[in-house]
């Protein structure tokens, strides 16, 4: 398991689920924010917000691998395949960017930056709360990118791999901290931690179908099949 540690001077922590022992920590630049694991299972992508870096990590010598400095800080991430499954895309939401940064993971830049849409007239954006992106995944099918939009309260989708826009969905909800999405990709669930509540989003029709009351400040949710 690894661990992101935001705590200066930060890092990645190497943890040996046998002995529950941590037998590592590998040296970032900055403190970490998130920490992910590649789909094929063979890198660790850490952010930092502090360091404005992304720092890849060879998850078999569990050493870096290589890192790129970016403009602004670093919060989610998620990833698309090629069709062999190894690594295409890391897409990064970066503070004070209403939108995300596409990271070509073989050439080790960042080849494309997308604002997501501006509202239609008559909608106004609300108080982002820390940074107005927070929260994005792929579905399942590798078809479909969806994205939390804080500042203007909606999930957005973009098709793979084109990128193009496929609209969004208005939330009822407040804060869109953090998106989590079915084993078959057809529903989103976006944590709102200003209403205490999720937003539950059919992603064909890209529409808001229920709320679901939850507890204080919900934030970091994950859906989970249970055999």
């Amino acid at each position: 398991m690894y661990v992101g540690i935001i705590q200066a001077p930060g890092g990645v922590d190497v943890i040996d689920t046998a002995s529950r022992q941590r037998v590592k920590t590998i040296t970032t630049k900055g403190s970490i924010h998130n920490a992910y694991v590649t789909p094929d299972g063979k890198y660790v992508v850490a952010g930092s917000i502090a360091g404005k870096s992304i720092n890849v990590i060879d998850a078999h010598t569990n050493e870096p691998a290589w890192t790129l400095d970016m403009d602004l800080g670093v919060r989610p991430m998620t990833f698309n395949t090629n069709p062999d499954g190894s690594t295409k895309w890391i897409f990064v939401q970066l503070s004070a960017l209403n939108g995300f940064a596409v990271v070509d993971f073989a050439t080790r830049k960042e080849i494309k930056r997308i604002q997501n849409p501006d509202l239609p007239p008559g909608k106004a954006t609300v108080s982002a709360g820390s940074d107005p992106s927070h929260g994005m995944a792929v579905t399942s099918d590798g078809k479909t990118l969806v994205v939390c939009s804080r500042l203007n309260n909606f999930l957005y989708a973009y098709s793979l791999p084109d990128l193009k826009p496929l609209g969004g969905a208005e939330l009822g909800g407040k804060g869109a901290g953090w998106v989590t999405l079915t084993p078959d990709g057809k529903t989103a669930y976006v944590a709102n931690p200003v209403t205490n509540d999720v937003s539950v989003v059919d992603i064909a029709s890209l529409k808001e179908v229920a709320r679901i009351k939850v507890g204080f400040v919900p934030k970091r949710n994950v859906t989970v099949r249970l055999q």
